[in-house]
């Protein structure tokens, strides 16, 4: 069962993340605060830790989770890779098992002197991952007071944990946001101090959590990953501009015939390219997570707008069909088979030739199937009688000829474009009729009219029908 991420008083799971740059000291935290000799420890500037580990143990009664996480300025890995992991990481556990941290321990040491450049990045990237809320959730933690002493270089040491502390630079900006400084002294004890300052506070949701999470952003698209970009962006300009400048003094060296100026200036180049390549790198990783989103959404968007357009040709298909067999169920309601026959051929001339054949073809299928014999029908079945022979010679000429063909042999079966039209101006002719304008309507009073148009309900006994204009169908 996954653990669950609340208060840390009455002996609930604890959650705590040790963050901070390579060296600063965040396993030898760990080991020393748990006990656990199987946490691995670096020595020097090169990293160790290369993936998120959590460390699980008992202090009193609390069951504490301390989760050591890479450098942010890691020897074989670029910022963004190792934002990209940890952000992952606190979004998967918090949409997963609802994890939220009681604090964050941010490991300094103080005999680092990369306080420019990466280690000013990292803290941006840092405060913008938690946001100012969750703020009052961290402690920054100098570490390296023993070996300061023993140099007795501790004046030099207080002096740098109160620049830390004072400049706007640094941590100045959190502090007043709640954040706490520390001082790690590498016992147990000094360590389970401060883990003892965190467990009573309320677990929070950090900002980067928020934000992929409930937000549902891609990591560029957070205030931690817009960060990042930005420094990117930052960087490859830079790069550029010494990349130029170095060419030109090798331009200038091989004037004045330097070789050896020269060959150090090309080192340099190659240095600078180099690292300007893992920038353009780091800037990829970051963006292709959003590309990457873009193409998921451009996908389901085609997905669904391919549905509904299928869904309307099916939605016009079937209203034609319904629209098709109603009208051959009129005229097979009104007419004899053989009268519509009849009237086929009285009117097939004005057809393509290959549509009379299709015509006669159709009849000719009919009348074969009615000499067939019937099965027995049910009691008030219409099966088989001459009404289903009209239906069924009607639907089954409409997808072979078309309504075109149909109507122009008299039989529309409402698909005819002019159909609707005509009905339209039949129907304010009646109009106008019934009010008395005249004799307005007098002229569609014809022998049959409305055996043309068997929708609208009128006299059903002649078998003659309107003649219009039809020209020869010749096809689309």
């Amino acid at each position: 069962m996954a653990p669950e991420a609340v208060h840390g008083n009455g002996g609930q799971m604890v959650f705590i993340a040790v963050m901070g740059v390579t060296g600063a000291g965040k396993s030898t935290f760990i080991q020393t605060a748990s006990g656990d000799s199987r946490v691995t420890v670096g020595h020097g500037n090169k990293s160790c830790t290369t993936d998120i580990v959590p460390w699980r143990f008992k202090h009193g009664s609390h069951d504490i989770t301390l989760i050591d996480t890479p450098g942010f300025n890691d020897t074989t890995r670029g910022e963004t890779e190792v934002l990209k992991e940890i952000a992952e990481w606190l979004a998967l556990k918090y949409k997963n098992d609802n994890t939220r941290l009681s604090g964050i321990i941010y490991m300094h040491a103080l005999d680092d002197r990369r306080m420019y450049g990466s280690t000013l990045r990292n803290l941006k990237m840092f405060r913008q991952l938690c946001g100012e809320e969750p703020m009052r959730n961290v402690i920054f933690t100098t570490t390296g007071w023993g070996t300061a002493r023993k140099a007795e270089q501790l004046s030099k040491a207080l002096e740098k944990e109160s620049e830390l502390c004072t400049d706007s630079l640094f941590w100045e900006p959190m502090l007043r946001r709640g954040a706490q400084t520390a001082r790690f002294e590498d016992s147990r004890e000094s360590a389970l101090r401060i883990i003892d300052r965190l467990v009573p506070r309320n677990p929070v949701v950090l900002q980067i959590q928020h934000e992929m999470v409930d937000e549902q952003k891609n990591l560029i698209d957070t205030a931690a990953g817009a960060t990042v970009n930005e420094e990117i962006k930052k960087l490859e300009a830079r790069y550029r501009d010494e990349i130029a400048k170095v060419q030109q003094e090798m331009q200038a060296a091989l004037v004045d015939k330097d070789a050896e100026l020269h060959s150090a200036l090309e080192e340099t180049k190659t240095r600078l390219e180099h690292l300007r390549e893992e920038n353009q790198r780091a800037r990829e990783l970051l963006q292709y997570e959003r590309r990457n989103a873009e193409r998921r959404h451009d996908n389901a968007m085609q997905d669904l707008r391919m549905a509904l357009e299928s869904q309307k040709v099916e939605a016009r298909q079937k209203e034609d069909q319904m629209r098709a067999e109603a009208a051959a169920q009129r005229y097979a309601d009104r007419m004899r088979f053989d009268e519509v026959v009849a009237t086929i051929r009285a009117n097939v001339e004005k057809v393509r030739h290959e549509d009379r054949i299709a015509f006669e073809a159709a009849i000719a299928r009919i009348e074969a199937e009615s000499q067939k014999p019937q099965k027995p029908q049910k009691p008030g079945s219409s099966g088989g009688g001459k009404s289903d022979r009209t239906k069924r010679l009607l639907l089954g000429l409409l997808p072979t000829v078309g309504s075109v063909a149909l109507a122009a042999v008299g039989l529309p079966l409402g698909l005819n474009p002019f159909s609707e039209f005509i009905k339209i101006i039949r129907d304010e002719f009646d109009s106008s009729d019934a009010n008395g304008d005249g004799e307005a309507g007098a002229g569609w009073e014809g022998p049959g009219q409305n055996m043309a148009y068997p929708d609208t309900g009128a006299d059903t006994t002649t078998n003659t029908y309107t003649e219009y204009e039809v020209e020869e169908y010749d096809g689309p």
